[in-house]
């Protein structure tokens, strides 16, 4: 009778899938019962920020953690980065300051916790702030030839700036750069307020406001110049038995400006008397020099004088 059976293709195939069914579900089964364990990463780590209002996150040393979970082998094998959440809470927060904060993390149905790596950050937290300064104009280039820069001027004197109060102190002052290279008449610009350290870079993280200003440069053509010699002029007469030896002018030449007709009449510019009266010992003094009407010196406007006083005879 069984010989019949086994006989029989029909049978024997239907036999073959029950043994196959049977053996599937045994493999399903134990499979199932198989827990694996499994790293995933990188999961980035967001955070809720301090719950202050002026308070502001300047820096936090991860920005993504390792999870590290078990469960079926079935089921961890198929997560992945996006299957995690991780992150920091700061909202309880209520001062600036440096902090350690623990990574929480939240894995996917089905998983277990087991380990985060880091399981800690540091988060630097800074206080907000605001200030006003002094809008500084700085010229940039220099007029053409035969020309010169007689003013800067802005009617925006100041200006905010705001941000974490760690970089408002970095800040020596605000400003704008007027470009006025190869200029030959006044003008008008807008211009970027620039807040810049003791080593004139800029500071970032700071807003300005207003970012801009409108700065008006006063350019005119230059007067006429001319270099003539210094002559110190002395008043009075050294002490009975002395007398002046020689007299040094540093420096001895100086550029003055004026009308054409003005310097045309000059060849020398004197200083104001340095009076020796009665002096035995040499005298050293800066002395003003004596512009005539219509003259003014370029750079220079005094000069050192050396007055040597000697014995007589």
């Amino acid at each position: 009778m069984m010989d019949r059976l086994l006989e029989n293709n029909t049978i024997l195939k239907i036999l073959s899938v029950v043994v196959a069914l049977f053996l599937w579900f045994q493999v399903t089964s134990t499979n199932s019962h198989v827990v694996g364990d499994r790293s995933i990463g990188p999961v980035p780590v967001e955070y809720n920020p301090p719950s202050k209002a002026d308070l502001t996150v300047m820096s936090m040393n991860y920005k993504s953690v390792s999870v590290q979970v078990k469960g079926p082998i079935a089921t961890v094998a198929k997560i992945n980065p996006q299957s995690f959440s991780a992150f920091v809470d700061m909202k309880n927060i209520t001062a600036s300051g440096t902090y350690s904060l623990p990574v929480r993390v939240s894995v996917p149905a089905g998983t277990s916790f087991v380990n985060v790596v880091p399981n800690h950050v540091t988060v630097v937290i800074d206080q907000m702030g605001a200030r006003h300064m002094n809008v500084t104009l700085k010229a940039v280039g220099t007029p053409a030839p035969g020309y010169e820069l007689t003013q800067l001027a802005t009617n925006t004197q100041t200006a905010v700036v705001s941000g974490p109060m760690s970089d408002l102190d970095k800040i020596k002052e605000l400003v704008a750069d007027m470009p006025v290279g190869g200029r030959t008449s006044s003008f008008q610009e807008q211009v970027i307020l620039m807040p810049l350290n003791s080593e004139d870079r800029l500071v970032s993280n700071v807003q300005v406001s207003p970012t801009m200003v409108t700065a008006q440069a006063s350019i005119k053509k230059r007067p006429p110049e001319k270099t003539v010699g210094v002559v110190a002029k002395i008043s009075g007469y050294p002490a009975h038995g002395y007398a002046v030896s020689t007299i040094a002018v540093h420096p001895a030449s100086v550029v003055i400006t004026g009308s054409k007709s003005a310097l045309s009449q000059i060849s020398v510019i004197y200083t104001v008397p340095i009076s020796v009266s009665n002096d035995s010992a040499s005298v050293s003094s800066a002395v003003p020099l004596a512009f005539p009407t219509g003259v003014s010196g370029v750079t220079t406007q005094d000069v050192n004088v050396h007055v040597t006083i000697t014995r007589a005879g």
